[in-house]
């Protein structure tokens, strides 16, 4: 049984290419968009998503504060953040919020496929970690 994405970015080209992506995957089905934190938080109360892919840098309401309060009414919710920023800081963030995950923008498919099935196993997976 596919599992159902949110795509959470400001840029509408880069949900675009995600829902490309993803779109190859037997694994995954995208369910719905929203194009900054306060539309997310209103779309997984309505969609219910199994897992949310966010950006972290968005108007209105930022990604990190999106998935605190997505995090505190939809505990069950899997919650990758993808990022430019490949810095500790943001990391640590992520994790303070209850992300499941953190993957950079630059990362390959295969990675970002990889953080989605180790989210969905409740197992956290940050492929940014600096060096």
């Amino acid at each position: 049984m596919k599992k159902n994405l949110l795509l959470v970015d400001d840029h509408s080209v880069v949900r675009d290419g995600l829902r490309m992506v993803l779109g190859s995957s037997p694994d995954y089905e995208v369910i719905a968009e929203a194009e900054n934190g306060e539309e997310a938080v209103r779309t997984a109360d309505s969609h219910r998503p199994d897992i949310i892919i966010m950006d972290i840098s968005m108007p209105k309401l930022n990604g990190l504060e999106a998935t605190a309060l997505i995090k505190r009414k939809h505990p069950e919710i899997k919650i990758i953040i993808l990022s430019v920023h490949a810095n500790e800081e943001y990391i640590s963030q992520a994790r303070r919020v209850g992300a499941d995950g953190y993957v950079l923008k630059s990362s390959r498919k295969s990675e970002l496929l990889n953080a989605l099935d180790h989210a969905l196993m409740d197992d956290s997976f940050y492929c940014a970690q600096p060096a």
